[in-house]
């Protein structure tokens, strides 16, 4: 299983994060805009409502930057 780079990933592609829903998406892509990248599970769960996801599954790198829509979304 290949990780989802969350901060650069594109609602499609976070919706391949398993247990992501669309709105999960949406409301990832909105936070990264208005706030910057995501730096780890916890706090991706907590903008998310709080439901654990599965770590391996995940890279938050790059942690200096972000894209709010990646190309392509």
């Amino acid at each position: 299983m290949s990780k989802v780079r969350v901060n650069l990933a594109n609602p499609a592609e976070l919706c391949e994060i398993p247990g992501i829903r669309p709105s999960e998406a949406e409301a990832i892509i909105r936070f990264r805009t208005e706030h910057g990248p995501i730096k780890n599970a916890d706090q991706l769960s907590e903008i998310i409502g709080g439901h654990a996801l599965d770590a391996a599954a995940l890279d938050f790198d790059p942690a200096l930057t972000t894209a709010p829509e990646s190309p392509g979304a």
